[in-house]
């Protein structure tokens, strides 16, 4: 299944006019980052990655570049297995300590839902989850993104079906 709408990138200042993310939310979840990166620098590390496995909702996993609190998102497509796996393995091909066995994700190609009206902006990025997700349904993602794992880059954020 292709998706037929253009997909741009934009800046963070065109979020802004776009309405639908909340610029308080990305900048709070930005703060709230930057803290929980000092401490895992620290070794501080340990209820970050809990915090969100108690959500009811599925938890994924995205690149915090590319995490916008509170939008919609619809899934395009399932990554083949062995593209999963690599994209959860350091570059070097090791594992990282909070994935043991990175074959137990699914990985997805999703289209950001942001704006509304002739301003939808389709921005296509990567997911994973150990939980299924039906392409072609949309999704949201809540703000409750923790860092999962700083060597990849990785937030776990809870995400609801819409």
């Amino acid at each position: 299944m292709r998706d037929t709408e253009t997909t741009d990138t934009i800046e963070s200042d065109d979020l802004a006019e776009m309405g639908d993310v909340d610029d308080e939310s990305r900048r709070s979840f930005m703060k709230k980052g930057a803290m929980v990166t000092g401490a895992a620098a620290l070794g501080l590390t340990g209820a970050a990655g809990s915090a969100a496995a108690q959500s009811s909702s599925p938890n994924v996993l995205v690149y915090s570049y590319d995490y916008y609190p509170n939008a919609d998102f619809r899934v395009i497509a399932n990554l083949q297995q062995s593209t999963t796996v690599r994209a959860l393995k350091r570059r070097n091909g090791q594992t990282v300590p909070e994935i043991q066995l990175p074959s137990d994700y699914n990985g997805y190609i999703i289209n950001y839902r942001i704006g509304g009206g002739d301003n939808v902006a389709g921005i296509q990025t990567f997911l994973f989850s150990r939980q299924s997700l039906s392409v072609g349904s949309t999704y949201r993602l809540q703000g409750d993104a923790q860092v999962f794992t700083s060597s990849l880059n990785l937030l776990q954020v809870s995400a609801n079906r819409r």
